[in-house]
């Protein structure tokens, strides 16, 4: 047996945690779980997190049932069940059956269905296909999207085949299917732009609604 080729090495620990600093990137990574795998076969190492997982950054961190390290300097995170993740430098946070984070691109993605909570604007996100570049504070939700906000006037729900979410600019670009209830009133329209900060709604396209009382 050429052990320079495949070496496989199993540590059950009740809680083991280590702090790696990455060569390739600027922030370190640590780790913890009940129950760790590390496998290191030639260059490739992976480590299986699982009982209590938890991954930490300095841009988020991750807890969930199973989680995955792996790639050059672990760049990348996939996180199996029960996820839940909270980015340090907002309000935002999110719950899903999985989640990958990119740690090369600062992108965080699910084909899941996702619940995001963003405190900043009191507002909660949720769809069934999620992108998010932490970078840039942009955010893509298809499949059932929709945002729910609070406003002084009572909650304004937002649905469309498409909602990107702009964090820098405070605004909720709706596309495909745009309809936004607030107030008693409804607005429709083949895209739909909603200012986070000032509640103005603007419509494109195709235009109808009804407004009560």
């Amino acid at each position: 047996m050429n052990m320079g080729k495949t070496v496989r090495t199993i540590i059950c620990l009740f809680a083991l945690s280590a702090v790696f600093c990455a060569s390739a990137f600027s922030s370190s990574l640590d780790f913890s779980g009940g129950h760790t795998t590390i496998t290191t076969q030639g260059s490739s190492k992976r480590v299986l997190l699982s009982g209590g997982a938890r991954v930490g950054t300095d841009d988020v961190v991750l807890t969930s049932d199973s989680i995955e390290l792996y790639g050059d300097d672990y760049s990348y995170v996939l996180c199996t069940g029960n996820v839940s993740a909270k980015e340090k430098d907002s309000g935002i946070s999110f719950t899903s059956p999985n989640l990958f984070y990119d740690r090369t691109s600062g992108k965080v993605s699910s084909d899941s269905w996702i619940e995001i909570q963003d405190t900043e604007n009191q507002a909660a996100l949720s769809g069934g296909w999620f992108e998010y570049d932490m970078g840039k504070s942009a955010m893509v939700l298809q499949l059932m999207a929709k945002i729910i906000k609070e406003t002084d006037e009572g909650l304004m729900v937002c649905r469309a085949d498409r909602i990107e979410y702009n964090g820098k600019e405070n605004t909720v670009t709706l596309r495909g299917k745009a309809s936004v209830n607030w107030n008693d009133d409804t607005y429709n329209a083949a895209m739909i732009v909603v200012d986070l900060k000032t509640n103005e709604i603007k419509m494109y396209g195709t235009i109808s609604g009804a407004f009560n009382g």
